[in-house]
């Protein structure tokens, strides 16, 4: 089973200190050393407690941190080189520090923090320059010493800089997608509300009128009414699905609606033909299996093209839908645009069906053009079979 680092904070924050503070204590505390006594290895000990106490500290308080590993940094160096019986400087413990401030705080303080950070530096560049160099190599010491130091200081805090902006970043996407999130909570609440206040209440009053017509009247008249009955039922009926899919807050897949495909096509341009259109289908080529997702949009577009064609061309108006099989599906239906004048034509359309539509066929890398034929109008659309 593999390894993983504990999600916990304060786990975390524990199993740092405890590294960092056993680091600087061995490496920079100088208690193997051979001339060390016991006397000399307690202050260490002692001075570790809070070296450890402020890093447990630094994601809570990152300034504060920060100080207080500053001030035991500088002291501890100050003490190792003014003392010939101290050696300890917990810099490790100090870069963690730095590197924690100079992420989560603002750039005013982290370049401050970075400007105090020259202060223990430069004890330990002096105390190996004249402590530790051999006679003769001073500049040499003191070159290779300052250059440590400052690439392993000005590291840690660039690198800290860089991971408090990538995180500020991210945390600025997240707060934009939920923002975005409930707008579209909202948006969908506001559609459903209206789409039930205007649209359902007035396909409801029109069903009940034209049952009590269907009722009242006889011969094609009283057909006529059972069908727009039957039409008003089941626009209610998709609405009622329309609205609780606005409503609900998780995404809902197709299988939440009826499914439609090129199979209903027949059924669907029959009913169009009770409105009083004269429709065609036409097939050319062979047909070949299509993905659910690209059978319904060819049936949607079908179903906008042939309501538009009676919304704004009306009764005894000829139409053809026309099937190509190629390379690419090619969906086209023509009207000769008979009918209703364009004022009246005007007056039934939402101006929102063809541009859903095109939307809708982009995305399976196909294309959609609207625009009039002879007297009437055409809606070609070219789908890839791939």
């Amino acid at each position: 089973m593999p390894l993983s680092w504990p999600r916990s904070p304060l786990v975390q924050d524990l199993a740092l200190a405890v590294v960092a503070t056993s680091a600087d204590v061995l490496f920079w505390g100088g208690l193997f050393s051979p001339a060390a006594t016991g006397g000399d290895r307690l202050p260490v000990l002692l001075l570790a407690l809070p070296e450890f106490g402020g890093l447990l500290l630094r994601r809570r308080h990152p300034a504060g941190a920060f100080l207080l590993l500053w001030a035991l940094a500088t002291g501890t160096a100050a003490l190792t080189l003014y003392q010939d019986t101290f050696y300890f400087t917990p810099y490790l413990g100090f870069l963690i520090a730095l590197f924690t401030v100079a992420e989560r705080r603002r750039l005013p303080v982290a370049a401050g923090a970075l400007l105090l950070s020259l202060a223990p530096m430069a004890l330990k560049v002096r105390y190996v320059v004249t402590d530790q160099s051999m006679p003769g190599y001073e500049l040499a010491a003191l070159v290779s010493t300052l250059v440590f130091y400052l690439w392993l200081t000005s590291a840690a805090w660039a690198v800290a800089r860089w991971t408090g902006a990538d995180r500020a970043a991210a945390e600025r996407d997240r707060e934009q997608l939920e923002q975005a999130r409930r707008a579209v909570v909202q948006e969908r609440t506001l559609i459903a509300r209206e789409l039930h206040d205007v649209v359902a209440n007035a396909v409801a009053v029109m069903v009940m009128r034209a049952e009590a017509g269907r009722v009242a009247a006889a011969g094609p008249s009283a057909e006529a009414f059972g069908h727009i009955e039957e039409v008003g039922r089941s626009a209610v009926a998709e609405l009622r699905r329309m609205l609780r899919l606005l409503r609900s807050t998780g995404l809902v897949g197709e299988e939440s609606l009826d499914r439609h495909g090129l199979a209903d096509l027949e059924r669907l341009l029959a009913e169009a033909r009770r409105t009083g259109l004269d429709v065609e289908l036409r097939t050319d080529g062979v047909p070949v299996p299509l993905a659910d997702s690209v059978d319904m949009t060819v049936y949607r577009l079908v179903q906008e093209a042939v309501t538009n064609i009676a919304k704004h061309a009306g009764p005894g108006t000829r139409a053809t839908v026309r099937l190509r099989w190629t390379d690419a599906l090619r969906v086209e239906v023509t009207d000769d645009g008979a009918g209703r004048t364009p004022a009246a034509r005007q007056a039934l359309s939402t101006g929102h069906g063809l541009l859903g539509l095109a939307e809708r066929i982009a995305v399976f890398g196909g294309e959609l053009t609207a625009a009039p034929y002879h007297s009437g109008f055409r809606i070609t659309a070219t789908l890839p079979l791939g």
